[in-house]
């Protein structure tokens, strides 16, 4: 139903609860305890196929979408620039946008920091798909201080570090079943 009424991901459900649980957990001192979430949920048509998500899905698609919505945009595109940083595993592009006002001579260009920023390295965290998109509007938009931003850095921004886990459902691994945040050719401790 909501599909045919194009209402996309819905909150639902009632009795919804988390709490501390009786499972001791093994992994720590003391009486720490495993929390659990419940909820109760009443199908409303039969043979329907629903989902259930923990948040609302952002996927590897909807990336695309709004890069191309930046590419095509003619404003936007004059400080945006996109480029493939390299191909994961899975052979899907791993992006980088650069986003800074041009400079004209490369003195001015030299003396401008870089600000590095970087989502979904955990592919189950879809919340930073949405910062990171509203930080992008943010920055790339015609706000007073999103200019000045562009005028005195450059941003080198990675929007999906894990694009491989985000499209095979991963919590938190790569393809090859690592957490990508804790592999490191060279660690800095």
């Amino acid at each position: 139903m909501p599909k045919l009424k194009n209402l996309g991901w819905l909150r639902m459900g009632h009795n919804i609860h988390y709490y501390k649980n009786n499972i001791r957990r093994k992994d720590c001192k003391g009486e720490r305890y495993q929390y659990s979430l419940t909820w109760q949920f009443q199908f409303p048509n039969t043979g329907d196929v629903c989902y259930f998500s923990h948040c609302y899905p952002y996927s590897y698609t909807d990336l695309q979408k709004d890069l191309l919505e930046i590419a095509n945009d003619a404003v936007k595109s004059q400080y945006v620039k996109q480029r493939i940083l390299c191909h994961s595993l899975g052979g899907n592009m791993v992006h980088l946008l650069t986003v800074t006002t041009p400079s004209t001579h490369l003195t001015e260009a030299k003396q401008k920091r870089a600000v590095v920023v970087t989502a979904r390295v955990h592919p189950g965290e879809t919340n930073s798909s949405y910062m990171m998109r509203g930080f992008i509007n943010f920055i790339t938009g015609a706000s007073p201080d999103a200019k000045v931003l562009r005028d005195n850095f450059v941003f080198k921004i990675v929007p999906m570090l894990n694009p491989d886990g985000v499209i095979v459902g991963n919590y938190r691994s790569s393809l090859a079943a690592r957490d990508l945040n804790r592999n490191y050719k060279n660690p800095i401790k």
